[in-house]
């Protein structure tokens, strides 16, 4: 009967992994293409115009994050360290066997549209495009690509705030555990409708009022004086806002110097 040793079995074990170690250093990389080199210092531009981040696990080549589009801005871009992280050309080394590597090789747009669930094999209705997320032609997106990502992203939150108002009015208690401030209530919000009049679910799960303007429709909270678009929601707020400022300006005037007038 054997008998077992665990210092001799740890041995052999360690012996093993640096066997495979030592082969993996021996392998020979493919060479590199000048021409492939050069096509990967182009770069593939990814925007989203939609309030959402999304993370994009692509397997071997990496996971990226694509960031939401802060508020007051038109779009924002992935990056990585201030640069866009998908070449013309994407490669990873592969194992071929035990003595080389070969190198995959795929277009960068297929790649960059893959990322966002479009092409073959994908489902459409995953795709990240209704969150406002697509790849631009260039460097810079275009007045239409913003136009058409609006407007996917429109419908998604359109059909998200629906589903809160249908919820909401059939069952509430329902309402109250699937209705989430980070989705409905910013889908919401990107319609300009996160406000009591036009989706009066959000009073049940959100303290802070929010109200619509009469002039151009932006939604604000209760308690300030303007909206965006500059008209005044509040007038008792404004008032004492307009006192406030008034009383500033006149202790910051420069006062007339007395001290050598008789």
């Amino acid at each position: 009967m054997a008998i077992y040793d665990p210092a001799v079995t740890g041995e052999i074990a360690q012996r093993a992994v640096q066997d495979k170690l030592s082969t993996a250093r021996r392998r020979i990389l493919p060479q590199k293409l000048a021409i492939i080199e050069e096509l990967k210092k182009k770069k593939i531009h990814i925007f989203n115009v939609g309030p959402w981040s999304q993370v994009v696990n692509t397997g071997s080549t990496g996971t990226f994050t694509i960031p939401g589009c802060p508020d007051g801005q038109p779009y924002v871009e992935l990056l990585v360290d201030g640069v866009p992280p998908i070449s013309a050309v994407m490669d990873e080394m592969v194992i071929k066997n035990e003595d080389e590597y070969s190198r995959l090789e795929d277009d960068g747009r297929g790649f960059a549209h893959a990322m966002l669930g479009e092409g073959r094999g994908q489902n459409p209705a995953y795709s990240l495009i209704h969150l406002g997320m697509f790849v631009a032609e260039g460097e810079k997106p275009t007045a239409q690509e913003i136009e058409t990502a609006t407007k996917l992203l429109h419908t998604h939150c359109q059909q998200v705030v629906k589903y809160a108002g249908d919820v909401y009015a059939t069952d509430r208690k329902l309402a109250s555990r699937v209705i989430r401030p980070e989705v409905h209530f910013v889908a919401a919000r990107v319609l300009h409708r996160d406000n009591p009049e036009d989706s009066p679910w959000m009073l049940d799960a959100s303290p802070v009022s929010r109200v619509k303007c009469p002039m151009c429709g932006r939604t604000c909270d209760a308690d300030v004086a303007m909206c965006e678009g500059g008209h005044i929601v509040n007038q008792e707020k404004y008032m004492e806002a307009m006192a406030k400022q008034e009383a500033i300006i006149a202790a910051a005037k420069p006062r007339p110097d007395l001290r050598f007038k008789h």
